[in-house]
């Protein structure tokens, strides 16, 4: 039976990716030509692999739970095979493939940049970034990335054989231009606002898009305790969303982990308001195969090191306020 390492390859992406069309991404080939490929396998076998009804895309039968094991096990061991050539022979040397999201980018590419030099043992060093934690996640189970930092509830299934370093706990905050005073914004939130004029850019919000776990929480939040705020704002990202707010033109919901990210242009036209809940906890995560090799070790030993330090929560909450109460004439 000639089964083939490319073939395993499309059945492993899948099931990580959750489904044929998503697989694409990761595999770089047409969604057809992984139809074809996936079709040949299961004819090779004499059995199905993948349910194809709707909603079931993705979902294994018990043939292919055992060949998605197999997969699981070849290409893990021949990923550490690579790696440990590599670093024995030191012929081209590690490649170092660091991957997070805009709003938890940070300074991190900066830093992971200066230590891939310091540690000397990297012959190559690839930033990647992706709209969401689980298609970061994604990526390393599928061996496109070895290193990311992402929200820790994101790993899920995969903690078994990544190693996890938790960096800091993450909270949403409300964003609102510099030029909006705190009566204003406690009339507003008080609901006492009366006259659309007055509201500014009170009455518009920037909604951040699908991407955003936590969409529900601040949709909910809007229509709760800013009831006559409006998306009229739409984008990818949270630093899209604050050069919104610091054009004066609306509020938004943003990560406080993105305030040391911030240029000091756009921190001097905004203020941060505290709204007492966590989102993430951000996690700096890795094979766990990869810890056995000093370069990797020492890098996600230093990179988690200068993190904590930089965005630990009492530096954070230096710049953060209050949301003010609206005081009535009888207080």
């Amino acid at each position: 039976m000639d089964i083939t390492l490319r073939q395993l390859e499309i059945l492993h992406a899948i099931v990580v990716s959750g489904s044929i069309s998503k697989a694409k991404r990761s595999l770089g080939l047409s969604q057809p030509t992984i139809s074809q490929q996936l079709a040949k396998f299961e004819e090779l076998l004499g059995a199905q692999l993948i349910y194809r009804q709707r909603g079931h895309d993705g979902q294994l039968t018990q043939a292919g739970e055992h060949w998605f094991k197999v997969a699981q096990s070849i290409l893990g061991t021949l990923d550490q095979a690579t790696v440990d050539h590599q670093s024995r022979t030191g012929k081209s040397g590690l490649e170092l493939r660091f991957g997070t999201t805009p709003s938890l980018r940070g300074r991190f590419m900066e830093k992971a940049a200066t230590l891939s030099r310091e540690i000397t043992d990297f012959s190559r060093v690839d930033f990647v970034w992706a709209l969401g934690s689980a298609e970061l996640v994604e990526m390393i189970a599928t061996h496109k990335l070895n290193c990311a930092i992402v929200s820790e509830a994101s790993v899920g299934e995969y903690k078994m054989s990544m190693h996890l370093v938790h960096l800091f706990r993450d909270k949403i905050v409300l964003v609102v231009p510099a030029g909006v005073d705190d009566d204003e914004l406690a009339r507003t939130l008080s609901g006492d606002s009366s006259n659309e004029d007055e509201l500014g850019p009170l009455r518009n919000y920037v909604d951040v898009g699908t991407a955003v776990p936590w969409k529900a929480r601040s949709e909910h939040w809007y229509r709760t305790c800013m009831r006559r705020a409006v998306p009229y704002f739409s984008c990818t990202t949270h630093q899209g969303a604050v050069d919104i707010v610091a054009a004066g033109l609306a509020t938004c919901h943003a990560p406080l982990s993105l305030l040391p990210n911030l240029p000091v242009s756009v921190r001097q036209r905004i203020k941060f308001y505290d709204l007492g809940e966590h989102v993430r906890d951000a996690v700096l995560v890795m094979p766990r195969h990869l810890l056995t090799l000093r370069p990797f070790a020492e890098f996600q030993r230093r990179l988690s090191e200068w993190v904590k330090t930089e965005y630990s929560d009492e530096l954070l909450e230096q710049e953060m306020r209050t949301l003010p109460h609206f005081r009535t004439a009888a207080e």
